[in-house]
């Protein structure tokens, strides 16, 4: 295999990386929210009022379809 020692050495690596971020306790790390702010900046203006309808869409989507899947009595049940 051409370049195998280079292979070898990024294995290594990788799992050295591996084995650190599974031993370190969790307050050593960022959340979620810490995480994706270090990579995505806030985004401002008309785009931001667009991300903020769209997740508005999808909430509502969301509880649309779990409105539809909530048990309904059957009609000829007698209503309370």
């Amino acid at each position: 295999m051409k370049n195998s020692y280079e292979t070898g050495w990024t294995l290594l690596l990788l799992g050295t990386t591996l084995l650190l971020v599974q031993a370190l306790p969790a307050r050593y790390w960022p959340d979620n929210a810490g995480l994706l702010a270090i990579f995505f900046h806030p985004v401002k203006g008309e785009a931001a009022a667009e991300g903020l309808a769209w997740r508005e869409w999808q909430d509502h989507h969301a509880a649309t379809r779990m409105a539809l899947r909530a048990p309904r009595p059957l009609p000829d049940a007698p209503q309370p």
